[in-house]
C-alpha cells in the first residue's frame, strides 16, 4: 500500500513536471520578422520595417536575364544563432518548365558603417553593400537586420509564363515560408548590350588584395574581376591581357573582343621615350587588329589628358589633347579618341567621344555633335552628388537605376566609371594609394563613400576573386532596363515599317510619358522603388504586346502645360481619345494621322485611346506628367542699369562693374570678372533690405537671369542660401564660348525653404585664367503678379 501510494505520487509529480513543458509536437512562434522591400532599396542595419512590411517576393524578367530580390530579417529581442536559408526550384504554373536551384543564388549582406556621411542628405550608420554567397547558417544579433538577396538566371529558351516557388526560413519552431512568385515575359535579351561601357579595373589593387600576386598570376585574377563586371552587362575599359608585345597582345585579345558580350574596350596608348605618343607603334597596333576584325569595339582614351584645362601650363591642357589627337588621327584614323570633358567649341574636330560628368550633360550641343557623326558618352564618380544619382555607398539606388533611362532617352551611348576595384585608399598628403581595409573603411576617395569600388576582394572571406555587391546588382537592372527600352524602341520601329514612317515617326516623343513618370530631369526624380518597377512592367507588356490593329501614339510638349498626342493608325481606322472621336490630320502613303493636344495642369493625367478597324479593336493607354506651369508674370530682382544697383551685389574676389555690352534688356548689363588662381571666385545677393525687397521667396516660381561668355566655355554654380545656414549648390550651369543664355531655376528644385532666403551667389571653380562673363536681368517669373524685389 505504501509502494501505491509513493508510485502514484512520483506519476503525478512526473505529470506536472511535463505539463509545464512545452510539447515536442507544438507550434511555436518564429523568433524573427521579415519584409521583402523593392532590389531598388538599400535597408539599413538598424532600420524599422514598415506597418504593411511585404512579405512575397515577386520578380519579372525576360529571357536570358538576371532578377534580383532580398528579404530582410530583423530578429527580435534574441539573436540569431542558426538561421537557416533555403529556396526552392521555380516551377511553371499550367506547364513543365521550371528554373532550377542551380540557377539561383543566396547571398549574405554585409553591412559597412558610414562615419562621415557623403552628402546631409544620407544619415550616418550600417549600410548593406557586399554580397557574399550564402553557404551554411546566418546569425543575426538582437534587434538587428539582416538583409538575404536573391539572384535568379532565366534562361534562354525557357517558356514564359508564371513560376512559383518559396524561400524558407527556418530558426526554431515553425519554419517561415516567403512565396517567390516569377513573371518570365515573352521576349528575350540578347548577349549584346546596346549601351557601351568602360569600367576601370584597376589591376594594383587587386594584385595587392590577392596576395601581391605578380606576372601572369596577377592577369589571372584580374580577369576574374572582368569578366565578373561582364557577367552584370558591365565591360571594362582595359582587357585584362599584357600589351607591350602587339602580336602577344592580339593573340590573347581575340576571346575576349569576339565574344558578344563585350561592348567595347580601351585600346593601349604607347608613348616613345620623351613621352610622345608612338605612331610608329600605335600603326601597328591597329592595322593588326583591323586586318582581323577586331577593331570596331576599339576606343582610345588616353590618360595624361584626362579631364582636361584650358591653360597651357597645364599638363593636360587644350593644346595637349590637339597634339595627341593629331597623332592618334594619323596613325589611326578610323578609331574613335574618347575625353573626359563636356563638348567644348575650343576642342571642335579634336574629339571623337564627348565624356562629360552628367551633370555637366548639355542635350544640345551633344546632339549637335552626334549630327556631325562624332559621339557621346557621359561619367559620374566623386561628384556630381545627390540630388544628381550616383554610385554612392550612402545614397538611394534608384537614382543609379534610372541613370540608364536617362541615358536612352537624352541619345547618351556610353557610360565611364573611373574605378570599380579600388581597395586602397588615397592619402591626400603623400599624393598616393596606401592599403585600406575595405571591408570596414568605405572611403576610398575622399568625398563621397564607395566611390571607386563596387567590387570587394573574397581573400578575407575564404574566397579567392571578386565580391559583387548591393550597388553592382542594381546597375546590371539598370543595364537590363535599357535593353528592354532598346526592344521597346525595336518593336516600334517593325510597327512604323508597316506604317510607313520608319523614318520619319518621332520614336523618343512615344516613349516620352515612361520617361517622364520617372523623372523630370537629371537631379529631380522621385525616389519610388516601386514606381520604376511599375514603368518597366509596362514597357515590358508594350513589348509583348498583339496588335490587333497597327498604330503608334507620341506624346509631344509644344507649349508650357499641353501636350499633343498623335495617333499613327493603319487606314480605314476610327481613333478616340478619352472617348471622344478624333478626326483624321493627316493621310498618307499607308497610314492616317490624328492628333489633339491637351491642355493640362502639373500632375498625373490618364489618356486612354481606342484604335478599332473591322470589328478588331487595339486599347493604348497612356499617363502624362506635367511638370510645368505657365508664369506669364515677371516681377524685376535686379535689372543691373545703374551703379546702384550693382552696389546690391557683394564680392571680395569678383570685379562687378556697369557695362553696356552684351544688353539683354534695358540699355546696361553687370560685367563680371573672376580672377585667375582663386579658390572659389563667387559674388552675392543678400539680404532682405538690402539685396533684395524680402526673404519670403514663396509668391514666386522661377529665378532667371541672362548671361553672355565672350571667352572659353565656362561653367559656374548658382547656389541658394537660407538664413539658417542651410545651402543648395546643386544647380550648375554651362555657357558656350560666344554665346549668351538665359538661366531658369524653378524655385520648387530648391531644397530649402524659400520663405526664409538670404539670398543667391554665383561661383566658379579655381581657374589658371581670368575669366568675364555678363549679366543682365535678374528677376522672379510667377503665375501671379507681384511686387517688384528690389528693395
Amino acid at each position: 500500500m505504501f509502494w501505491k501510494r509513493k508510485s502514484i505520487s512520483v506519476l503525478l509529480a512526473i505529470t506536472l513536471l511535463l505539463s509545464c513543458l512545452p510539447a515536442a509536437h507544438a507550434k511555436t512562434e518564429p523568433l524573427f520578422d521579415v519584409w521583402v522591400p523593392s532590389n531598388t532599396q538599400k535597408v539599413m542595419r538598424d532600420e524599422p520595417f514598415p506597418a504593411d512590411a511585404n512579405r512575397v517576393m515577386k520578380l519579372e524578367a525576360a529571357r536570358n536575364e538576371f532578377e534580383s530580390g532580398q528579404v530582410i530579417v530583423k530578429a527580435e529581442n534574441n539573436p540569431l544563432r542558426k538561421l537557416q536559408v533555403s529556396i526552392s526550384d521555380l516551377k511553371q504554373q499550367g506547364g513543365p518548365a521550371k528554373i532550377g536551384k542551380e540557377h539561383i543564388q543566396l547571398f549574405r549582406q554585409h553591412y559597412i558603417e558610414v562615419t562621415t556621411s557623403t552628402t546631409p542628405a544620407y544619415p550616418k550608420g550600417w549600410y548593406p553593400d557586399a554580397l557574399i554567397p550564402l553557404e551554411g547558417k546566418l546569425e543575426v544579433a538582437a534587434g538587428e537586420n539582416q538583409g538575404i538577396w536573391v539572384k535568379v538566371y532565366v534562361s534562354k529558351g525557357i517558356p514564359a509564363g508564371s513560376y512559383t516557388g518559396e524561400i524558407q526560413l527556418h530558426e526554431t519552431g515553425n519554419p517561415v515560408r516567403i512565396p517567390v512568385e516569377l513573371t518570365v515575359w515573352d521576349f528575350e535579351l540578347t548577349d549584346e548590350s546596346h549601351s557601351k561601357t568602360g569600367l576601370g579595373v584597376w589591376g594594383g589593387p587587386v594584385q595587392e588584395a590577392h596576395g601581391n600576386v605578380q606576372g601572369e598570376e596577377a592577369w589571372k585574377y584580374i580577369e576574374k574581376y572582368y569578366w565578373a563586371s561582364v557577367e552584370q552587362r558591365l565591360t571594362p575599359g582595359y582587357l585584362p591581357i599584357p600589351d607591350k608585345d602587339i602580336d602577344e597582345y592580339i593573340e590573347r585579345a581575340a576571346r575576349f573582343i569576339n565574344d558578344p558580350r563585350i561592348s567595347a574596350y580601351r585600346l593601349p596608348y604607347y608613348r616613345d621615350a620623351q613621352g610622345e605618343p608612338n605612331k610608329e607603334k600605335i600603326k601597328e597596333l591597329v592595322d593588326k587588329l583591323r586586318e582581323k576584325g577586331m577593331l570596331d569595339k576599339g576606343y582610345f582614351y588616353v590618360s595624361e589628358i584626362d579631364e582636361p584645362v584650358p591653360h597651357p601650363n597645364a599638363p593636360n591642357h587644350y593644346d595637349r589633347v590637339k597634339v595627341i589627337n593629331d597623332a592618334l588621327k594619323e596613325a589611326a584614323p578610323d578609331v574613335p579618341h574618347l575625353v573626359t570633358i563636356q563638348p567644348l567649341d575650343e576642342l571642335l574636330g579634336d574629339v571623337d567621344i564627348w565624356t562629360p560628368e552628367i551633370d555637366k550633360y548639355d542635350y544640345d550641343f551633344a546632339r549637335e555633335r552626334q549630327a556631325a557623326g562624332e559621339h557621346v558618352w557621359w561619367y559620374t564618380s566623386v561628384f556630381p552628388k545627390h540630388p544628381f544619382p550616383s554610385y554612392h555607398l550612402d545614397d538611394d539606388l534608384v537614382g543609379t537605376r534610372l541613370l540608364t533611362w536617362m541615358q536612352h532617352d537624352y541619345g547618351v551611348e556610353g557610360t565611364l566609371y573611373w574605378a570599380t576595384t579600388q581597395f586602397q585608399k588615397y592619402n591626400a598628403a603623400e599624393k598616393k594609394y596606401v592599403s585600406r581595409d575595405v571591408w570596414k573603411d568605405p572611403l576610398a576617395f575622399p568625398g563621397a563613400n564607395g566611390d571607386g569600388y563596387l567590387f570587394y576582394p573574397g581573400t578575407e572571406i575564404g574566397i579567392d576573386g571578386p565580391i559583387g555587391t548591393i550597388r553592382l546588382e542594381v546597375l546590371r537592372e539598370s543595364m537590363e532596363d535599357y535593353e528592354y527600352l532598346w526592344h521597346y524602341e525595336q518593336r516600334l520601329r517593325e510597327t512604323a515599317a508597316r506604317l510607313g514612317v520608319e523614318d520619319s515617326f518621332p520614336y523618343r516623343d512615344a516613349i516620352r510619358p515612361f520617361y517622364d513618370r520617372l523623372y523630370e530631369d537629371i537631379k529631380t526624380f522621385e525616389e519610388n522603388p516601386d514606381l520604376v518597377m511599375q514603368v518597366r512592367r509596362e514597357i515590358a507588356r508594350e513589348i509583348v504586346a498583339k496588335e490587333a490593329v497597327t498604330a503608334l501614339v507620341a506624346v509631344e510638349a509644344p507649349t508650357v502645360g499641353s501636350r499633343t498626342v498623335t495617333v499613327y493608325a493603319e487606314k480605314g481606322a476610327q481613333v478616340t481619345l478619352n472617348g471622344m472621336p478624333l478626326e483624321v490630320s493627316k493621310s498618307e502613303g499607308m497610314h492616317d494621322q490624328f492628333a489633339r493636344t491637351l491642355t493640362l495642369g502639373p500632375g498625373l493625367h490618364k489618356v486612354d485611346i481606342i484604335v478599332t478597324k473591322n470589328g478588331m479593336t487595339r486599347e493604348i493607354h497612356r499617363e502624362l506628367a506635367v511638370y510645368e506651369f505657365d508664369t506669364p508674370y515677371t516681377i524685376p530682382l535686379n535689372d543691373v542699369e545703374t551703379e546702384e544697383a550693382i552696389k546690391r551685389f557683394t564680392s571680395s574676389t569678383v570685379n562687378l562693374s556697369l557695362s553696356d555690352e552684351y544688353v539683354t534688356e534695358g540699355n546696361h548689363s553687370m560685367k563680371a570678372v573672376f580672377p585667375a588662381d582663386v579658390n572659389f571666385p563667387n559674388f552675392r545677393l543678400f539680404e532682405a533690405g538690402k539685396g533684395f525687397r524680402s526673404a519670403d521667396w514663396s509668391g514666386f516660381d522661377v529665378l532667371e537671369f541672362d548671361v553672355y561668355n565672350p571667352g572659353g566655355t565656362t561653367q559656374f554654380y548658382v547656389k541658394f542660401h537660407q538664413l539658417n545656414g542651410k545651402t543648395d549648390d546643386s544647380f550648375i550651369q554651362t555657357v558656350r564660348s560666344q554665346h549668351g543664355k538665359t538661366i531658369r531655376i524653378p524655385l520648387n528644385k530648391v531644397d530649402l525653404d524659400i520663405t526664409q532666403m538670404k539670398g543667391i551667389e554665383i561661383w566658379v571653380w579655381r581657374h589658371s585664367l581670368q575669366q568675364t562673363l555678363y549679366f543682365d536681368n535678374f528677376r522672379f517669373l510667377s503665375a501671379e503678379p507681384g511686387e517688384s524685389m528690389a528693395p
